[in-house]
């Protein structure tokens, strides 16, 4: 499915593909990318607040539209994709305002726009050549008409069914989204000060001063205690980020302290601990307890306190877990991540080729990313001062950013100019 957005902030428009596992933003400081991850995000709850509400749920069996009411009677399913297009338009029509209101965001609020830009008939054949592997866990048969017939084991659960299939195929398998803003290191750091205990109802995070994604950080912070309880099938990313970043084992007390051990005889209270750990602590709790499958991982300046080095091993980890199932939109201003990214996508190329010689520098299938998954942005200030957000082409040695590309290469042309003087024209000073 493809979005366009128009007047979002400085962004005059944009369309991104939705499809694609691993999206990234790149761009100059005050071009809008945060406000397009934000915006991103709060959709995609807005969208399963609705689809999941006792209203709307109410209203598709009083016009009798498809999976619910049928459910009641039998097993047999039919989903009509005309019917989910219409459904997910009259939503961005209706909904965008409240939207903005939950991104704290009321500039242009009357210009602003978003729609499909995906063709009806686009639309169909996406959903065909999906659907089967968004909804394996409910799917018996399926055939070409679009009938399905469907196992849900529990008939009370049967109404939140239509939910459940509606949200998978209009986002495309995402049924589940986190962000985690440039402010995330204050999160586990403050929580306690900024008063949020009243965060941890959804509905009051409306009513909350802070945008969206940082309420829902500031609740997850406060309810850390209860979500250690569960294990995420994805928690071996956080122990590889323990292992190979952080050096060490992030914990959580009985009263809800974040604790840091960094051996058996060393432990730091969090806001003794390194702002790498500060940073990447709320990643880590994500992938430890909280990530499945069909969730959107939403993360602003990845690269934030993090040595070059570690810049390069976190996407690494990331396309681990793209290649794992999970979907991930990151905004970066990081040369090391870009070009490591397309170490990955150059390293897909020669094991395509047969070609294993990406083994001789320590990558292996897990760090291969496949240039059809990626989707690279580039967000950039025209003469009008607005912002024109334009898809990079990718190929198999990758994508050049190139705001990112100048900014080095000016600074390459000036050391070399200068070494070069200083060497020859003046070699005695």
């Amino acid at each position: 499915m493809k979005l366009k957005i128009s007047n979002l902030g400085p962004i005059d428009s944009m369309v991104i593909d939705m499809s694609k596992p691993f999206i990234l933003f790149a761009g100059d400081n005050g071009t809008g990318k945060t406000y397009a991850a934000t915006f991103l995000y709060t959709l995609i709850w807005e969208l399963r607040i609705m689809l999941f509400s006792p209203t709307f749920i109410n209203t598709l069996e009083k016009k009798e539209l498809p999976i619910t009411k049928r459910l009641k009677s039998g097993v047999d399913g039919k989903v009509k994709a005309e019917e989910l297009y219409n459904l997910l338009e009259e939503f961005l029509k209706k909904r965008q305002k409240e939207i903005l209101v939950s991104m704290n965001l009321n500039i242009q609020a009357e210009a602003f726009r978003c729609e499909i830009a995906t063709t009806r008939e686009e639309w169909k054949e996406e959903l065909w050549n999906k659907s089967v592997s968004v909804w394996s866990r409910f799917i018996i048969k399926k055939v070409k008409s679009f009938d399905y017939k469907l196992r849900w084991p529990n008939e009370e659960e049967i109404p939140y069914l239509q939910g459940i299939l509606t949200i998978s195929l209009l986002f495309d398998g995402i049924m589940g989204a986190k962000m985690f803003t440039a402010e995330r290191s204050g999160i586990y750091t403050f929580n306690k000060e900024l008063s949020v205990g009243r965060l941890r109802n959804p509905e009051e995070r409306y009513n909350a001063r802070y945008p969206k994604p940082i309420a829902d950080g500031l609740a997850d912070a406060a309810d850390v205690v209860n979500q250690r309880k569960k294990e995420s099938e994805y928690h071996k990313f956080a122990d590889e980020i323990e292992q190979m970043i952080l050096h060490g084992n992030l914990t959580v007390s009985e009263d809800g302290e974040v604790l840091y051990r960094v051996s058996d005889n060393t432990q730091l209270g969090f806001n003794e601990s390194s702002s790498t750990v500060k940073t990447l602590a709320p990643l880590v709790f994500y992938l430890r307890h909280s990530a499945g499958q069909y969730n959107i991982l939403f993360v602003d300046e990845p690269e934030l306190n993090l040595h070059p080095k570690n810049q390069i091993l976190l996407a690494k980890i990331f396309v681990k877990m793209i290649n794992a199932g999970l979907r991930l939109v990151i905004s970066t201003h990081s040369d090391y991540i870009i070009r490591e990214i397309n170490n990955m996508i150059m390293a897909d190329g020669l094991n395509k080729a047969g070609d294993k010689i990406f083994t001789n520098k320590g990558y292996d299938e897990s760090l291969c990313l496949l240039e059809d998954k990626f989707a690279p942005y580039l967000f950039q200030k025209g003469k009008n001062g607005k912002v024109k957000v334009e898809p990079l082409e990718v190929d198999r040695y990758g994508f050049n950013m190139p705001s990112i590309d100048e900014a080095i290469n000016s600074q390459n042309d000036v050391t070399n100019t200068f070494y070069e003087v200083l060497k020859y024209d003046h070699p005695n000073n």
